[in-house]
């Protein structure tokens, strides 16, 4: 159970970190205005995720990993809450009740973050 947690958490990661490097525009629209350096957050972030990915599957990295991953997907809530309270299109979303479903979601992220720092080995 916890290897396929790991597989989908990875490959989710692997993807959103390269939609972040390859079409970092998608994201701008997300980024809260008291916020500097849209782009260099938004290319940041998918090296991140890209590292987490890998990390994910180091031994010696995996719990240092899930725990980042912990507090990475609670660091993003406020992008969520801005898009949620704003109303702001994202990824072709515009009701306002995915938005917010979308913010509620992130506690899922977290608890399998959290769930993977658990992991043996």
């Amino acid at each position: 159970m916890v290897t396929r947690l790991r597989w989908m958490m990875s490959g989710l990661l692997a993807i959103a970190g390269m939609v972040h490097l390859v079409a970092p525009g998608v994201f701008k629209p997300a980024m809260p205005p008291y916020l500097p350096g849209h782009l260099t957050i938004i290319v940041v972030t998918g090296g991140l995720e890209l590292a987490a990915a890998i990390g994910l599957w180091v031994p010696r990295l995996r719990s240092l990993t899930a725990w980042c991953l912990v507090a990475y997907f609670i660091a993003i809530v406020p992008a969520h809450v801005h898009v949620a309270w704003n109303e702001i299109e994202m990824f072709g979303i515009r009701d306002p009740r995915v938005l917010w479903g979308r913010l509620a979601f992130q506690a899922v992220f977290v608890a399998a973050a959290y769930r993977l720092t658990r992991e043996e080995g």
